[in-house]
């Protein structure tokens, strides 16, 4: 069984190397660690080489394992060096990354992202982005017509990037379910974008506009929340064909660990919990996903 974690934010999590060797005892074969600015993108790029461990091969029997650079001598004999790839993602949230934009402007932010995109053959996405509608509950502050705008045109460009990079694009949304839909499906090149709606949390009539779009959906911790019946609902309805599994990692860990820092070995408890509501098994769920990784982000 290999199991595939889509979305993580390697680069916040404590004791990282714990947390990888953690990661393949699990069955973790793959993790995507996601660029949500441009220097977390860049680093994004940086952590995927890195952190990549490949198969191990018998040093005595392989020369090309003792010529690899850090690998030679009893380096090459490291347990943490057995099966665990990382890819990465560039991209600009709509949040966290408007600082870029307001230093750069998008124009200037998007070319250093292809920059960046062009540079690494470890990007396997454009994102995260999308629309963040944030409404808080004890201010009732939302989002202004001004925010709305700039979110709306750091969109559409990263599309737009995505579309010229032939890459799929990795999509946060938060309280904008309407109108990233209307964004896709008016975009002139929708015809060529694919991509998946990260951490789910719309209801099923919002999935069933994504999927008809052409896009995955990929559930994280937050499908096992007791009260999350509504993406539980999503996660049991849709075609597993189109499903794909994350952690969010450091965030939004899975019962029972909620409230906890998150880590990819937990990716494991999402892929068991869908199988029980499905009434499915965990290696049909872990076989399905990564194939679906395959064909999304062409990987495996």
């Amino acid at each position: 069984m290999r199991l595939v974690d889509t979305h993580a934010h390697l680069d916040h999590i404590d004791d990282l190397d714990g947390a990888l060797d953690r990661a393949q005892e699990t069955g973790i074969r793959k993790i995507i660690t996601i660029g949500t600015t441009i220097a977390e993108s860049e680093n994004a790029c940086n952590l995927a080489l890195s952190c990549s461990r490949p198969h191990l091969r018998h040093p005595l029997r392989s020369k090309s394992f003792e010529d690899q650079e850090g690998f030679g001598g009893q380096a090459g004999l490291d347990i943490r060096t057995t099966g665990l790839d990382v890819c990465a993602t560039c991209g600009i949230h709509p949040k966290d990354g408007r600082n870029d934009v307001k230093r750069f402007g998008i124009d200037e932010s998007i070319h250093r992202l292809r920059t960046i995109a062009q540079s690494s053959e470890k990007v396997v996405a454009v994102g995260e982005c999308g629309l963040d509608y944030y409404l808080d509950r004890d201010t009732k502050h939302g989002t202004g017509d001004k925010e709305k705008i700039f979110q709306r045109e750091l969109f559409k460009a990263q599309i737009e990037l995505a579309a010229e990079l032939d890459l799929p694009i990795v999509i946060h949304c938060r309280n904008g379910w309407d109108e990233i839909f209307d964004l896709l499906a008016m975009n002139d090149k929708r015809s060529t974008i694919s991509g998946v709606f990260h951490s789910w949390t719309g209801n099923w009539n919002d999935a069933k506009k994504a999927l008809d779009l052409g896009f995955y959906i990929s559930f994280s911790g937050i499908v096992t929340f007791r009260n999350a019946s509504t993406v539980q609902d999503t996660a049991r309805r849709m075609p597993l064909d189109r499903m794909l599994i994350e952690t969010d990692s450091p965030f939004l860990a899975p019962e029972p660990h909620r409230g906890q820092k998150n880590e990819p070995k937990n990716v494991r408890i999402v892929a068991q919990f869908i199988a029980d509501i499905r009434k499915s098994t965990l290696d049909e769920v872990a076989a399905q996903t990564s194939a679906n990784v395959q064909e999304l982000f062409k990987l495996l």
